[in-house]
């Protein structure tokens, strides 16, 4: 019966979900982490903001979390190649989106909520940065696979990359700095794996210093960065539960009550539920949640989340292994995009990187994002399933 029973749900899942099955369940299993993890992470906010209903945050991230997986399940019966002809039109599209933000973030010392990272169309909430990060990707994608003959040339094969991702990561920083790198180093990863000659990539990352050293001499928020990496510099020196003189929490207490969870955690952890830093977290539920992770699931916890991520990465790395086809260094891209997130929200979480605000990814509470990262995982298992039904499962296997 229970062979049956295992063969019946294999047949199923081989019916209905199509592409890497691996991924699948790296997606199913950071999901049902998420979920239990919010909800505990979310519950002195909730005794304290809404009456006392725990359930109301998790009732919340249940409800976009499944139309986030409806949306994951819907793009990836789509043929991806859809997505490399509107390429241009995303990132036409995201242009005067960023630019509204960039305006909207004038004059705003301080980012601690994110609301100016923002714009609200017809009343809804939407981060132009998140569709930046496809934008890019999709069209580096694109760009570099039908570029392949002439990509060793300076002129034309790498100048027209080097301005679109000047002009968006450039656009992105004045408001959102940490998605800005984020975007500039997966970028530099995706173009060396596409066979880029080093000496062009080495340019590259020249500009991003040069870019980076301006914003923080000029940009009006250039004060709020060089503030940022001085509290990273003084973490342990100078962690207060105390407010700062600009009101917002003193970021190196953030870091502080993240690594005691960790330290309390242990190998194994104290158990679901069982956390006592989540009343100490201001951002428990999305930016520090690693921390509750690893306080109630232990550093085998962490390991496994770290690990699923990492299996993201190898598989759909392995595609790029035997191709430098669209599809091929689309899904690399992706994957670079939604793993570098994660292992930066673990390096601010153990204290390794300055405060970032990036969430993780599948795990957060929060919409934007976890819809994106939906999108981002559909293409690269449309990607996947396109190359097992036309090459075999070799493609994936081998590598």
């Amino acid at each position: 019966m229970y062979q049956m029973n295992t063969t019946g749900v294999m047949s199923w899942l081989g019916l209905k979900l199509k592409g890497d099955k691996w991924i699948w369940i790296a997606v199913i299993l950071l999901s049902l982490i998420g979920v239990l993890v919010v909800y505990t992470s979310t519950m002195p906010l909730a005794l304290k903001d809404k009456g006392g209903n725990t359930e109301s945050f998790l009732i919340k991230h249940s409800f976009i979390l499944i139309a986030s997986l409806v949306l994951m399940y819907i793009v990836h019966l789509f043929d991806y190649r859809v997505f490399g002809n509107l390429s241009m039109i995303f990132l036409i599209l995201t242009v005067p989106l960023l630019v509204f933000a960039m305006f909207q973030s004038a004059g705003v010392e301080g980012d601690a909520s994110g609301e100016n990272r923002w714009i609200k169309p017809l009343g809804f909430s939407v981060q132009p940065s998140e569709l930046a990060k496809l934008a890019v990707m999709i069209y580096l994608a694109r760009y570099l696979s039908e570029r392949q003959g002439v990509i060793t040339d300076f002129k034309k094969g790498f100048l027209p990359v080097i301005i679109w991702i000047t002009l968006i990561c450039g656009l992105i920083a004045l408001s959102n700095l940490s998605t800005a790198m984020l975007i500039f180093a997966c970028s530099i990863l995706l173009i060396f794996v596409s066979g880029v000659k080093i000496k062009y990539l080495m340019g590259l990352v020249l500009i991003g210093i040069l870019g980076l050293t301006l914003l923080f001499n000029f940009a009006e928020r250039g004060k709020t960065w060089k503030k940022r990496l001085e509290t990273y510099a003084t973490q342990f020196s100078s962690a207060s539960d105390d407010k700062n003189k600009s009101g917002a929490l003193d970021e190196n207490y953030q870091v502080l009550q993240s690594q005691i969870a960790i330290y309390e955690g242990g190998l194994l952890g104290k158990g679901i539920g069982k956390g006592s830093q989540r009343g100490y977290l201001p951002s428990a539920s999305m930016d520090f949640i690693f921390a509750i992770i690893v306080e109630e699931l232990g550093i085998v916890g962490g390991l496994v989340v770290l690990g699923l991520y990492l299996l993201l990465l190898f598989r759909a790395m392995a595609i790029v292994t035997v191709s430098k086809t669209f599809g091929a260094l689309l899904a690399a891209g992706l994957a670079f995009l939604l793993t570098m997130q994660a292992l930066i929200n673990m390096g601010v979480t153990v204290g390794v990187l300055p405060v970032t605000g990036q969430p993780l990814p599948l795990i957060s509470l929060g919409g934007t994002n976890m819809i994106f990262t939906a999108i981002y995982l559909g293409i690269i298992l449309s990607v996947s399933r396109h190359y097992l039904e036309n090459n075999g499962k070799e493609v994936l296997v081998a590598a």
